[in-house]
C-alpha cells in the first residue's frame, strides 16, 4: 500500500498560492490527492495531479484525473458539527466506502461513491435543517 506524503503545492509560478497537501505517488510528477484543497474548489480528494518540482516546492501543472468521488460542502454551526446525529452520519459515510474530513472546524466536506450520493446527500441535508442551517 502506497503511503502518503505531505508537500506544499504551488498554484502560481510567483509563490503566492500555496497550500499543504497529503498526496500519494502514482508515477512520474502524478500524485492522488489525498485530502480537500481548501482553496481550490476545482480539486477534490482522489483527483490525480501532475506537478513539476523545483527545490523541494511542487507547482500543479493539470489534472490528469479527476476523482470517482462525489463532494458535499456543508457549513455548520457548533451544534451540529459536535451533534450524535452527524457522528452517525459520518460511520454511514464510510460504512459506503466514503470520506469525510471538517475544516475550519465547521466546514464539512464529504467525498462519497456515485451510487451512495443520492440517500446521503437527503440524509446530510435532513440534518442541516434540523439543525437550521
Amino acid at each position: 500500500m502506497p503511503e502518503f506524503m505531505e508537500f506544499q503545492l504551488c498554484f502560481d509560478e510567483a509563490g503566492r498560492e500555496i497550500e499543504i497537501l497529503d498526496v500519494t505517488r502514482i508515477g512520474e510528477n502524478e500524485y492522488r490527492i489525498e485530502e480537500t484543497p481548501v482553496f481550490r474548489p476545482d480539486l477534490s480528494l482522489g483527483d490525480i495531479i501532475k506537478v513539476k518540482e523545483e527545490r523541494g516546492v511542487y507547482y500543479y501543472v493539470e489534472t490528469v484525473r479527476k476523482s470517482d468521488y462525489v463532494k458535499m460542502v456543508r457549513l455548520l454551526s457548533r451544534e451540529a458539527a459536535q451533534s450524535p446525529v452527524l457522528a452517525s452520519f459520518r460511520k454511514q459515510v464510510l460504512k459506503c466506502g466514503g470520506k469525510w474530513e471538517t475544516v475550519f472546524g465547521g466546514v464539512l466536506i464529504i467525498h462519497v461513491p456515485k451510487v451512495a450520493e443520492q440517500s446521503l446527500k437527503a440524509e446530510l441535508d435532513k440534518i442541516t435543517r434540523a439543525y437550521g442551517i
